[in-house]
């Protein structure tokens, strides 16, 4: 899979993965997979921040000891009637945290999974959409089902046929698994501004009874940072790419947008990861507005990975990056994450214009 020393080609790259090996890569990747409760530092501005981490600090703590706990059998009147006597595990409600951009939502949920001793699994709302999308609604629930935790970052709803399927997949889960998911919509504003939900009133019930809403408040974090890039772009794109010096463990990459959008057009998006997990850092020439919404939601899904993996991205192109995006794109009901690819692009990408 190497190209020259430290160099990978895009070519080069595996995609053929299982249903089965994918899932083993459910967990917190290099930007989050060192987030504990200890690391996480609440603005004492905003005192939501020290109870959600103290909240989930417990909560995952007495999981713990429930689903590690010495079980007693005991044979009662009741059991004659398969009624289970130890209905404990009711008492955890599951839990959607939200805020807005930047408050610490995914170093908390992070946190929770390496905590937890347990099956768990750590995704994005799209990543569990597109399992769902690839291997069916009924396959998803019997597989999830079987996980006593699940870890959901990003929640979202953008049209009616998520509606539907999320309403029928939290209904039908295992009601002994643990759901934390994060969102920057309250349940009951899903869906608000991008279809009628008032004709889905039902399933969305359905979605918000699931949990216990903790809004988390604060400031995005990224806007007190100093962006790093600032004292990279000066120099040549080719340049940068041939002094860049990856770690062992991963590459560099460089590519055309239209060689890498027409593999990211040609896979299953579930095995997008197959390109963060490898590479450090893309370095990606003549990147130009997308002309249709689905190369936009494809490439919005490799740039949240890219997040996950904390692979950055070198952009060459004449274009700016609120450029992108087109205003009917934006304006759609998909206008969330792809204002979130561009807050995590400001943030992972060096621009270079040619």
């Amino acid at each position: 899979m190497i190209g020259v020393d430290n160099e990978l080609r895009l070519h080069d790259l595996d995609f053929e993965i299982s249903v089965e090996s994918s899932l083993k890569n459910l967990k917190p990747h290099p930007k989050f997979s060192s987030c504990s409760f200890e690391n996480y530092y609440p603005d004492e501005k905003y005192p939501s921040q020290s109870y959600v981490k103290q909240m989930l600090f417990e909560k995952i703590s007495k999981y713990n000891d429930y689903k590690n706990r010495p079980i007693i059998k005991k044979k009662s009147f009741f059991s004659f009637f398969g009624r289970n006597e130890n209905n404990e595990n009711r008492s955890f409600k599951n839990v959607y945290l939200d805020g807005g951009y930047g408050v610490g939502k995914t170093h908390l949920l992070a946190a929770c999974y390496n905590v937890a001793k347990c099956k768990k699994a750590f995704m994005s709302f799209s990543e569990l959409c597109y399992y769902i999308n690839y291997i069916g609604l009924n396959e998803s629930i019997e597989i999830f089902s079987d996980y006593d935790l699940l870890l959901i970052d990003e929640f979202e709803i953008d049209d009616p046929a998520t509606v539907r399927i999320m309403a029928k997949f939290f209904s039908e889960l295992n009601r002994d698994t643990l759901i934390i998911t994060t969102s920057n919509t309250l349940p009951g504003d899903l869906g608000k501004n991008r279809f009628q939900a008032d004709e889905f009133k039902r399933e969305m019930g359905v979605i918000a009874n699931t949990f216990k809403v903790v809004v988390v408040e604060g400031e995005d974090y990224r806007s007190k940072k100093e962006v790093w890039k600032r004292t990279l772009d000066r120099k040549p794109f080719e340049v940068v790419y041939g002094e860049y010096s990856p770690s062992l463990d991963r590459k560099k990459m460089v590519v055309s947008f239209d060689d890498l959008m027409a593999q990211l057009e040609q896979i299953h998006p579930f095995r997008f990861f197959i390109i963060p997990e490898n590479v450090e850092a893309v370095f990606i020439r003549d990147m130009k507005p997308f002309p249709l919404l689905n190369g936009a939601l494809r490439f919005t899904h490799f740039v949240d990975l890219c997040y996950y993996y904390n692979t950055k991205l070198f952009i060459k192109s004449e274009y700016d990056l609120e450029d992108m995006f087109s205003k009917e794109m934006l304006e759609s009901c998909f206008e969330k994450k792809l204002k979130r690819c561009i807050s995590r692009l400001s943030e992972l990408g060096i621009f270079y214009h040619n």
